[in-house]
Formats: C-alpha cells, sequence, structure tokens
C-alpha cells in the first residue's frame, strides 16, 4: 500500500520538476523575439523552425551567448514550447544537379579559394580574374537564388574554384553546387554551425576541402563527393567557436 501512495507522489514531484518552456521564453527571450527588430527573428517565425534547429541554436549557435545560463533541459523545453516537432525536410530530388560529378584541378582562371584569392588576405580579385568591368557590376540581373533549409542567416563566404562553388550554412550543412544554375552537386552535414570560408588544397593528388565549424570541429572533406576524410575537436570548451577561415 505504501508504494502505491508513494508512486503518484514521485510521479508528480517529476512533473513540478521539469522546467516550463513558456516560463523559460517569457523570462530569458521574449524581451528580443518579441520586439520589431529586422535583426532578430520574431516568435512567429521561431514557431515554424524544427526543435531540433531551434535547441541546435542555443546550444552551440548564435544563442550560446544567451543560453549558456541556461541548463540543457531549460533549453530542450523552450526550444519544444517553440518551434515544431518536425524534422529539417530533405532537399528535393530536383535540387540536385544531373551530373553531380566534381572535378578539382585548381587551374581555373576565375577562382576565390578561401578568405581571399592571394595569401595576403587583401580580399581583392583582379579584372582580369573577374572578368567583370566596373559597368558591367551596375547591370547585374540575379541569375538564382539559393535558400538553405531553416536558416535566417548566412554568414559563410562562398568558395569558387575550377567551376564549382562550396559554401557553408548557419544549420552546419556543406553544400557544393554548380554556380551557373545553383543545383546541388553534394552535401555534407556538419556538427555544428560553419562559419569560415572554405579552403581547398591539394593533398596526395586529390583536392580537399578545409573548414571549421562554431562547435570546436575541423574537417577535411574530399572534394568529389563530400565524403569525410578526417575530423578533430581542436575546442572542447560548450563555448569554443571556429569562426577564422584556413590559411
Amino acid at each position: 500500500m505504501r508504494l502505491n501512495h508513494l508512486l503518484p507522489l514521485l510521479i508528480c514531484f517529476t512533473s513540478l520538476a521539469a522546467p516550463s518552456g513558456e516560463a523559460v521564453y517569457k523570462q530569458h527571450c521574449a524581451a528580443c523575439h518579441e520586439q520589431d527588430n529586422p535583426r532578430i527573428p520574431r516568435r512567429a517565425v521561431l514557431e515554424k523552425m524544427p526543435v531540433a534547429r531551434i535547441l541546435r541554436t542555443l546550444d552551440y549557435g548564435a544563442m550560446i551567448s544567451v543560453a549558456y545560463t541556461l541548463t540543457h533541459a531549460e533549453r530542450e523545453a523552450v526550444a519544444s514550447y517553440l518551434g515544431t516537432p518536425a524534422e529539417a525536410t530533405a532537399l528535393s530530388a530536383t535540387a540536385y544537379c544531373k551530373d553531380r560529378a566534381v572535378h578539382l584541378s585548381g587551374t581555373g582562371k576565375f577562382q576565390w579559394n578561401g578568405w581571399s584569392p592571394t595569401a595576403d588576405n587583401s580580399r581583392f580579385q583582379r579584372s582580369q580574374a573577374a572578368a567583370l568591368s566596373l559597368d558591367q557590376v551596375r547591370h547585374l540581373k540575379l541569375k538564382w537564388a539559393f535558400a538553405f533549409d531553416g536558416d535566417i542567416t548566412a554568414f559563410s563566404q562562398p568558395t569558387i574554384l575550377d567551376g564549382y562553388l562550396f559554401t557553408g550554412s548557419a544549420g552546419g550543412m556543406i553544400h557544393a553546387l554548380d554556380p551557373e544554375t545553383g543545383c546541388v552537386k553534394w552535401t555534407f552535414d556538419a556538427n555544428g554551425p560553419v562559419r569560415s570560408s572554405i579552403l581547398a588544397v591539394k593533398d596526395d593528388g586529390r583536392f580537399v576541402l578545409l573548414f571549421g565549424d562554431q562547435n570546436g570541429w575541423f574537417y577535411a572533406l574530399d572534394s568529389a563527393g563530400g565524403r569525410l576524410i578526417w575530423k578533430k575537436h581542436v575546442d572542447e570548451h560548450d563555448a569554443g567557436r571556429l569562426t577564422g577561415s584556413p590559411v
């Protein structure tokens, strides 16, 4: 009989101990997300995002400086309170190129590899390499646009080499794209948001893509298909971020 009475009490106390997502939101989030600021997503936007994406942002994304005082249970509670239970949708088959092969030679005339086309970090592209005049720049028109699923920011500078485009995303996805059409060659899912640019280097007869994420991981991918060659957790601190681009 004692056990029968004790069980409901345990369940009751467990329920009381569980953090309230609504309470966490009101105390730590509402002050920013309830205001009209074009730089801050409104609550209505957050409610359309997957729970996993919100939790990822709290754990090691843009909100880590705000969420570091919260317990993991509180982060899970507020993410579940705000977001949708559905996971981020996979790319449509029509988003992929018919020819998904990637063959880098490093001999292309037009390229921007890493943070700057030259090692001095000038971030200047000569007119011969750009193949654009000032007058042409004034008349450029949108050819295509590519949306990163579930993301509301984009901060990874594209790398262009031999007619291929490589870029990271706030959702941690690396994309290899055809710069002519925007179709996808391949994707790779990193452990955290990717802010750095991607550097392509030749190693043992193949081109390797090097980059870091905002969860302290550094990666080397095979450029041909996005296969992981190796990765290393170079900063294990909870707030550790890799934002600098490889040289």
